[in-house]
């Protein structure tokens, strides 16, 4: 070794290092010398970014082969990819682009596929392919999220002063108190909740007894209805533009006879014509007293009206109901309603994206009407008749002297609603906070998975010595027996 220059020395182990890395470096990629046997396939991407040849590719995250060649045929990237014999791959394998580790290194992966379907076999092609993500396309499309984010924060700090963030501290804290509210009023009254579930339960278990015929002549009832509702849709709808031209004229005359103006004004001013009035009005009472019991009925009927509006949360949308309810007895009572559907009809809309046709239903919203008849037993009644165009039937249960009411509704048997399999059923409690103002919730269409949600709402109900006041402007006179 004392012939061997310095030099030589060093050539020598630079060799030798060169070996080393060389080796390394085929191990490590996995790229054994001369690696060639195997069976390829084919598959085809619409973006393959950071993808390169030689790249690894694994099934389930281990090694099963390579990136064998990449070409661009017809705007796509078409894959060659080179697999070890022992793997098999089923027919509907699903191959995607993945990043490994923090580096952001990318790989094939391959599904090996279901076991019922045939192998693939050298010279076939992987039709399910899923293309990598577009870094770039999503840093932009945060970047301007985030600007979107920043513009709403700006103007949210600008709109709420202290004032309205008094304000919202103050709802939150009477949010509290109703929720304090109904956990004590459900505690109390836990019992005759279990015991209305219990006979709910048993009027069901009875109308399963009966058997499909129920069913059966239930969807006939339901079908015949509808298409009497067809062929009267358009008097449906004269009738409602009577209904708001009489409300405007009875506005009109209400702010008359606050005047003055007109006979019926002077009439309501004028002492004299007040007392003849009265005078009338004695005598007209004694008569119907000696009228007899089906006198006695007309005088005592009650006339409430209630306007609800329910937002959907699972739909993102409001539902609007307006009732006319005529109670000429404490124990029954006619129900005559308008109700705004958002989702009760719907529509195919066909688009045309980049050359394919997709089809998507909307949903649209239908003005539809409700005509029932309630029988009242003490804390519950039984309501049957038409709701929202077709047949249905359902139930309340008072408590708490009527200022919360628990309320179960089925209709639409034969599911005509958009979307719908099943009938539509819906749960609901009621809550009377004032005299003339209430709060719902509940759960809208048990029956159907994909619209079952919850919702909330509130509404105002009057009576008719609410009306009297209205639209008598405090100053009507007030006829004896009213």
């Amino acid at each position: 070794m004392k012939g061997i220059s310095t030099e030589l020395k060093v050539g020598i182990f630079a060799i030798v290092v060169l070996l080393a890395l060389s080796f390394m470096t085929f191990k490590v990629g996995g790229l054994g010398a001369g690696w060639k046997k195997g069976y390829r396939l084919y598959l085809s991407f619409d973006n393959i970014s950071g993808l390169e040849e030689k790249t690894k590719v694994k099934v389930a995250g281990v090694d099963a082969g390579i990136v064998e060649r990449i070409v661009l045929t017809e705007g796509r990237a078409r894959l060659i990819v080179l697999l070890k014999p022992e793997i098999e791959i089923h027919r509907d394998t699903k191959a995607s682009i993945r990043v490994a580790g923090l580096l952001g290194d990318k790989y094939l992966a391959l599904s090996s596929g279901t076991s019922s379907e045939p192998l693939l076999t050298d010279g076939e092609a992987i039709k399910n392919t899923e293309s990598a993500l577009d870094i770039d396309a999503l840093a932009q499309k945060l970047t301007s999220a985030a600007g979107y984010i920043s513009d709403l924060a700006e103007t949210l700090t600008g709109t709420f002063g202290a004032s309205e963030k008094e304000a919202i501290q103050e709802s939150i804290r009477n949010l509290r108190e109703i929720t304090k509210n109904f956990n004590e009023i459900l505690k109390e009254d836990r019992e005759p909740l279990n015991r209305t579930i219990t006979k709910l339960e048993n009027f069901s278990n009875s109308l399963s007894d009966k058997g499909p015929g129920l069913v059966d002549d239930m969807r006939e009832i339901a079908k015949e209805l509808k298409e009497a509702i067809k062929e009267n849709r358009y008097a449906f709808k004269d009738s409602v533009d009577n209904i708001k031209s009489f409300a405007a004229s009875a506005d009109k005359l209400a702010q008359n006879i606050d005047k003055g103006e007109g006979t019926l004004g002077k009439l309501f001013k004028d002492d004299k014509l007040y007392n003849s009035i009265n005078k009338f009005a004695d005598n007209a009472n004694k008569f119907a007293e000696s009228a007899g019991k089906g006198m006695e009925t007309v005088t005592n009927l009650k006339t409430f009206m209630n306007f609800r509006s329910e937002y959907l949360l699972h739909e993102g949308e409001a539902k609007g109901y307006f009732d006319l309810i005529l109670e000429p007895r404490k124990d029954k009572y006619y129900i005559l309603g308008i109700v705004s559907d958002p989702i009760a009809s719907s529509t195919t809309s066909v688009q045309v994206n980049e050359g394919r046709e997709t089809q998507e239903e909307v949903l649209k919203r239908k003005t539809e009407f409700t005509a029932q008849f309630a029988k009242r037993f003490e804390d519950y009644a039984l309501r049957i008749g038409m709701v929202e165009n077709t047949f249905g039937a359902g139930a309340d249960y008072f408590f708490k002297k009527d200022t919360i009411k628990l309320s179960v509704d089925v209709w639409d048997f034969s599911a005509d609603e958009a979307k719908a399999d099943k009938a539509h059923a819906k749960i609901g409690l009621d809550y009377k906070i004032f005299k003339h103002l209430f709060i719902t919730t509940g759960i809208d269409n048990l029956l159907n998975e994909n619209y079952m949600g919850i919702y909330v709402g509130g509404g105002l109900q009057f009576e008719d010595e609410d009306f009297k006041y209205i639209f008598g402007g405090g100053g009507a006179p007030k006829l004896p027996g009213k």
